[in-house]
């Protein structure tokens, strides 16, 4: 599939580049809030005493990310085109919460008093993962406005994971649950990737855009090793997706000269 996606994005570069008519290439980036939703702990909170705890879910903190990377469109009428883009781009999620001891960590137990009692334990969880993603939209671009226009892309996205790491600390103390991030995640990701915002043309031949952006996974991004795993932290399987939502920025040159009527 990966082949597929990458010979459909340079085959929409060469077909356009022939065409000519309303194709435009540039860059984009984006600044975006990362999530991972329903993300199971899988061993997180396992050195716990309590059973009760070992089953409870962390507390979401907000977690910023980004993307960058080509963007290649062809115009095939006045409002109506495809678009696509070949980027590298940050997911992830980071987690944090308090919960009562005592932990037996290798390196000894904490979360308790010298007379035996338990105190809370701050927990930390890091996740970090990168992808190449491949976003293939259709576009709408208002009829409305001469040196501004409105537009929507809307289409799926395709993502490769490139790489990913994970980090916990237990009452400040590093700990390794026992799967490793790689065997955590899996190395595909797929979803819906929207855009909404305005494009802004500075000459004829060049435009910026500015807006808003979205993706939503509609994959598991859990590995397969992991829908067998069962633990004390976890009490029924979860599936976890990648989703984002950010401020989106780009600027474009134009192969044919605008004009106010459209290509």
């Amino acid at each position: 599939m990966k082949k597929n996606i990458l010979l459909f994005f340079v085959s929409l570069i060469s077909v356009s580049l022939f065409a000519q008519k309303g194709f435009h290439i540039g860059i984009s980036a984006a600044f975006t809030s990362n999530f991972i939703y329903t993300q199971n702990n899988y061993g997180t909170l396992a050195p716990f005493k309590e059973e009760y705890v070992r089953v409870s879910e962390m507390d979401y903190r907000f977690t910023y990310g980004g993307n960058g990377g080509f963007v290649v469109g062809y115009n095939f009428k006045k409002s109506w085109g495809l678009q696509a883009e070949l980027r590298y781009s940050t997911a992830g999620q980071k987690y944090e919460d308090n919960f009562m001891g005592p932990a037996d960590l290798p390196q000894g137990r904490i979360g308790e008093d010298a007379n035996g009692n338990a105190t809370r334990v701050n927990v930390k969880r890091v996740v970090k993962l990168t992808y190449v993603q491949i976003p293939i939209m259709a576009k709408y671009v208002s009829k409305f406005g001469k040196k501004a226009k409105m537009f929507v892309c809307l289409g799926p996205q395709f993502g490769f994971r490139t790489a990913s790491s994970e980090n916990v600390e237990i009452g400040g103390i590093t700990y390794f649950p026992d799967f490793t991030s790689d065997q955590k995640f899996k190395t595909f990701d797929m979803g819906l990737a929207l855009q909404i915002g305005a494009e802004v043309y500075a000459t004829d031949y060049l435009f910026f855009d500015l807006g808003l952006s979205g993706y939503a996974g509609i994959l598991d991004i859990n590995g397969d090793g992991l829908k067998t795993f069962i633990s004390h932290n976890d009490v029924k399987y979860q599936q976890s997706r990648n989703a984002n939502v950010g401020i989106m920025f780009g600027v474009h040159y134009l192969f044919i000269k605008r004009n106010t009527e459209g290509f």
